[in-house]
């Protein structure tokens, strides 16, 4: 039976980035089953930024398995996006260009469905939770997550977010695993400030020039090789195994 790993956090702090990382970091560490990333934005598609430089028959969408009037763990598989070098790990979400009036609206069974069988299939599923309104799968996964993440930024608006959204996230986030997500290469970044404000951040993980390459050049779908960033990734994916 997997684990959900529900991450959460304001836009602007890395959620998305951080999401993936812990998600390969935690592939390459265990030996318990596959590692799925599952993003269900729909006002920011996941697939085309994660992938920008695969070919479009390449990239797959929620929005069409959904479409199905049941879901099984093949059609799961076929609408997954792999990396060559991660055999059982694979990312699902939307397609660029699609928007919530690509799809008929999304029903709860079929957000229980899609979940029955990513239990039965994977070690570990982490989403990449949105505050899109009609958003049922972050819902969800907030509701049955075994473990909430919290992605945090040194800089006001993550505050003023985490201030105003806290509420919003459930009782669970109350014990959410807090990182502080250092994005900029500031060398007056309120680091400090931020730790004294947001309580309880267990984890920083530094500003990584590499992080940044790979964003540029349109490969966040590899692994991180920064040793620092690393490290603190892997103290992450202790407390969560």
């Amino acid at each position: 039976m997997a684990k959900i790993i529900a991450v959460i956090g304001s836009p602007g702090s890395g959620k998305t980035t951080v999401a993936l990382k812990l998600a390969q970091e935690l592939y390459c560490a265990t030996t318990n089953g596959a590692v799925i990333y599952l993003n269900p934005s729909l006002k920011i598609p996941a697939m085309g930024l994660l992938f920008p430089n695969y070919t479009p028959d390449s990239i797959f969408s929620l929005g069409t398995m959904f479409d199905k009037t049941d879901i099984f763990e093949e059609d799961v598989l076929n609408h997954l996006i792999t990396v060559k070098a991660m055999q059982n790990f694979g990312c699902l979400g939307y397609k660029t260009g699609e928007n919530k009036y690509s799809y008929a609206e999304l029903t709860p069974d079929k957000v229980d469905a899609l979940f029955n069988v990513l239990k039965t299939m994977a070690g570990y599923v982490f989403v990449d939770c949105t505050d899109e309104e009609n958003d049922l799968i972050s819902k969800f996964a907030l509701r049955e997550a075994n473990e909430i993440v919290m992605v945090i930024s040194p800089d006001l608006k993550s505050m003023v977010y985490l201030a105003s959204n806290e509420m919003e996230f459930g009782t669970k986030a109350e014990s959410a695993l807090r990182i502080l997500n250092v994005t900029e290469n500031d060398l007056y970044s309120p680091i400090d400030d931020v730790r004294g404000v947001a309580k309880n951040i267990g984890y920083v993980l530094p500003y990584s020039k590499q992080i940044r390459g790979q964003h540029l050049d349109g490969l966040l779908y590899e692994r991180a090789k920064d040793k620092k960033y690393r490290r603190e990734l892997e103290k992450i994916i202790k407390k969560i195994m």
